[in-house]
């Protein structure tokens, strides 16, 4: 038996996620190395941002070849013996894994770049989700939830560097918040590929994104104000409220 061509198009739309995101982060640690001007462990900042960069693409490289065989051999058929023995809570820590590397601000980041790679791993989650959709799943909730997932993952802060008082605290408190999201995200990422996805509307996540976020976006709102951020906070707050009356409504 062969699988839906959705489902093998999938496969390939991660792996597109896993190319581009590698190869800016890449390009980026190089053109930091090449430039005499950039002090990769200059500072408490650039040694994090760095090293979380290093250990995050190195990982991630052990962990797709070694942890996601059968999702490799999935690249280039649609046997369905094959497909079955994909190990999506390992792909999906494999996408929170080089996720974590993006996060972090760099020198010679191409902002662009990353977003193009991220709408490759969205591209997935919806075709997911259009998939689940199709076998009869509750549909107004499960789109619901990818929609508030997609806010979601816009809402995680990047870890940039700031000149405020107390910056190093601020750095800490961002890192940790960029983490634990991530972390949220690589979980609902792994109930969509599961086709477990109806209903993401989570407190514990919820209110560490309304937390995290607004500490992050306080601490550093005299210096610049994350508009990005704030704008999906209220967007996926929003849907998480809608989201959370529909669910109980549906009870």
């Amino acid at each position: 038996m062969k699988v839906h061509t959705s489902a093998f198009l999938i496969n390939w739309f991660v792996l597109l996620y896993f190319v581009i995101l590698f190869a800016e982060r890449l390009q980026s640690m190089i053109r930091s190395c090449m430039d005499k001007n950039t002090r990769l462990f200059g500072n408490n900042f650039h040694a994090y941002v760095y090293i979380v960069t290093i250990l995050s693409l190195t990982v991630f490289v052990f962990m797709l070849l070694i942890g996601n065989r059968y999702y490799l051999k999935a690249l280039f058929t649609r046997d369905a013996a094959i497909h079955e023995q994909i190990n999506y809570l390992m792909l999906s820590i494999t996408v929170g894994v080089i996720l974590i590397g993006g996060m972090v601000h760099t020198e010679y980041t191409i902002a662009p770049v990353q977003f193009i790679s991220y709408g490759m791993l969205i591209v997935a989650l919806i075709m997911k989700t259009a998939s689940v959709s199709s076998e009869g799943s509750d549909r107004p909730l499960l789109w619901l939830s990818l929609a508030y997932l997609i806010a979601f993952s816009m809402a995680i802060p990047v870890v940039y560097h700031s000149d405020i008082p107390n910056a190093g605290l601020f750095h800490v408190v961002e890192a940790i918040v960029a983490v634990l999201l991530v972390a949220a995200f690589t979980y609902f990422t792994y109930l969509v590929f599961v086709g477990n996805a109806g209903n993401l509307f989570l407190i514990v996540p919820f209110v560490i994104t309304v937390i995290g976020d607004v500490v992050v976006l306080a601490m550093r709102w005299k210096e610049k104000v994350n508009g990005f951020v704030l704008i999906f906070l209220v967007i996926s707050s929003i849907l998480w409220v809608i989201g959370k009356i529909v669910s109980v409504v549906q009870r």
